[in-house]
């Protein structure tokens, strides 16, 4: 009988597994003004209610009188484009320190359920893990195609892998602390943006800074 998984341990994209924190921000407000023209943005995207691509698109719409429904497939298939455009030069984006060896470690071992639950949406998540290096043919992906709202990705996520003793998700940004926080997950934190900020914090996946963190109060 195949081992059962006791662990669910599900990962952000953006900052956390791939490093495209150079591009994405840019190319994501590109496609706004592109498809919207000069809309009014608030100083920083922790000042909306949802940091997922579909939650910033409906706010900001709301902010400038448009209609989100109306905006989202030609924003959405834009901010692809570029995206794509992005990922064929010579600039293209690649994991985070250390992410390629423990995504395998874990997708290589019986005792953990995997997942990725992204605000990014379905289309560019794919193309970033791709040109990063990490296999993910099977592996449950929740994005902003599926909710505008990061709580409810991550809770259908979880819902589309098996039960388990725990479950634990890992990020690099306040948004996903807070939606861990209230979903009532563990989470461990990557990255300068939480350093200080969570219990469990590691600058990286490199040497065992990953697994030291995970393993404390874990298992």
């Amino acid at each position: 009988m195949d081992p059962v998984p006791n662990t669910c341990v599900i990962f952000d994209i953006d900052g956390t597994l791939v490093d495209s924190d150079g591009f994405e921000d840019a190319l994501y407000r590109t496609a706004l003004r592109e498809v919207l023209g000069d809309v009014r943005l608030r100083a920083s995207w922790a000042e909306y209610d949802n940091v997922t691509d579909a939650g910033l698109l409906r706010q900001i719409c709301a902010d400038n009188g448009l209609s989100a429904s109306r905006a989202e497939t030609s924003v959405r298939t834009r901010f692809g484009e570029l995206v794509s455009a992005q990922l064929q030069t010579t600039e293209s984006c690649s994991s985070t320190a250390g992410a390629l060896a423990v995504w395998d470690e874990l997708r290589a071992d019986d005792r953990f359920a995997l997942g990725i639950a992204t605000g990014g949406w379905g289309h560019t998540t794919r193309m970033k893990l791709d040109a990063a290096g990490f296999s993910h043919e099977g592996i449950v992906l929740r994005c902003s195609d599926d909710s505008h709202v990061r709580t409810q990705i991550m809770a259908a996520c979880r819902t589309a892998l098996p039960p388990t003793d725990h479950t634990v998700y890992v990020g690099d940004g306040l948004w996903d602390l807070a939606a861990a926080n209230s979903l009532g997950w563990r989470f461990i934190g990557v990255g300068q943006r939480l350093h200080g900020r969570c219990p469990r914090w590691i600058p990286d996946f490199l040497s065992s800074s990953f697994h030291d963190a995970f393993l404390s109060g874990f298992n």
